[in-house]
């Protein structure tokens, strides 16, 4: 690579690291012009288009990297783009970032990256490991401490995991997503009032988002000031808009002050809304079922499944509404599918219950013995 390149190169680097993403990607793309061989300047480009318009760019750059020369940016770039774009899978992604760190070890963007699709893949103590490798190389590291809390707090520890983001908060005391999960890690510990202080802190820091009003919401639930829940909720809606996330929780709100009528309209809002997802169909068919609509509870908790989750909560409405359709067999089978994914064991007695009330005394005592 001649010095003139080298010297863009250098230049649109400061670009990239300076947040001017458009003309890094202006910069990087005369010095490929230049040479088409730049190995650096391809991986430049690749992370500065993904900055700009997203993977299917930046990959493209990373794949002529690669064609190039094995660099560890160039395996990370193709690891990170190919999995966000569902071209590989998590473990396939994990493979190329453990390729680049046989060449380079401390590469902590590969550590952190394998963090994150770790956590994706609710693989919690891996995920812990792999931030803690970040930490290892780059122990202020703000990116490896995010994740790391958000392991800890997965794994059931909340008290360990509000250490980690006060600690990361101190070196990032702007850090938006921190200061949500500093706020869910309190409310784990029952923390309610103090998570309240921060939820309405947030709101006045950026009240433009949503996070704030939400959990702003669930604290003053966790209070049992629901009317506030939902006053906040209210507010969260007319000021920001239509948002998946709001109406959701504005929607399980009203369902929990027994508002069932008002949460189905509230969640019809979020599901033609683009982005709902499964737990929006779900919240519809408890919603339908608190309302004895049974044929409008199995709809939604198919909806539900149909989305590629299969959660037992699903099954388990499923099966509350074969009882009260009179196939209480079916109904049965379908609560069995319900525990084999995971249900709670005491819902075992909330079913038996359903049976009793559809007058299925034998079989409400049967599934006792069996569970």
């Amino acid at each position: 690579m001649s010095q003139r390149v080298e010297l863009i190169v250098a230049r649109s680097d400061g670009l990239l690291w300076q947040d001017h993403y458009p003309e890094a990607v202006e910069s990087y793309r005369r010095a490929t012009e230049i040479d088409a061989n730049a190995v650096e300047a391809w991986n430049g480009l690749g992370w500065a288009l993904w900055e700009t318009e997203g993977d299917a760019a930046a990959l493209e750059a990373f794949e002529i990297s690669l064609s190039i020369d094995v660099t560890v940016q160039g395996l990370g770039g193709r690891a990170a783009t190919s999995r966000r774009l569902g071209l590989i899978s998590n473990e396939d992604a994990r493979a190329l970032l453990m390729a680049a760190l046989t060449i380079d070890p401390d590469y902590i963007w590969a550590h952190r990256e394998m963090g994150w699709s770790y956590l994706e893949d609710r693989k919690f103590v891996e995920a812990k490991s792999a931030f803690n490798e970040a930490l290892g190389v780059e122990p202020r590291d703000v990116n490896a401490q995010y994740g790391l809390g958000r392991a800890t707090l997965s794994l059931g520890e909340p008290e360990a995991a509000l250490t980690i983001f006060n600690e990361a908060l101190t070196d990032a005391p702007r850090h938006f997503s921190l200061k949500v999960y500093r706020i869910i890690a309190l409310r784990k510990l029952d923390r309610n009032a103090q998570a309240l202080r921060q939820a309405n802190r947030l709101i006045q820091e950026s009240p433009e988002r949503s996070s704030g009003y939400i959990e702003r919401g669930l604290s003053l639930i966790a209070l049992q000031r629901r009317a506030e829940a939902i006053e906040t909720y209210q507010m969260a809606d007319a000021k920001l808009g239509p948002n998946n996330a709001i109406l959701y929780w504005y929607a399980d709100a009203l369902s929990i002050d027994g508002r069932f009528e008002e949460a189905l309209d509230v969640i019809d809002r979020g599901l033609a809304l683009n982005g709902a997802d499964y737990s929006d169909h779900l919240l519809k068919s408890y919603i339908a079922l608190e309302l004895k609509d049974y044929p409008l509870a199995r709809k939604a908790a198919e909806a539900s499944l149909a989305t590629g989750i299969d959660d037992p909560w699903a099954h388990y409405y499923i099966a509350i509404t074969l009882v009260h359709d009179g196939s209480a067999l079916d109904g049965i089978s379908r609560f069995g599918r319900a525990m084999d994914a995971g249900l709670p064991l005491h819902r075992v007695g909330a079913f038996a219950r359903e049976l009793i009330s559809a007058g299925k005394y034998v079989e409400a005592a049967q599934l006792r013995l069996k569970y």
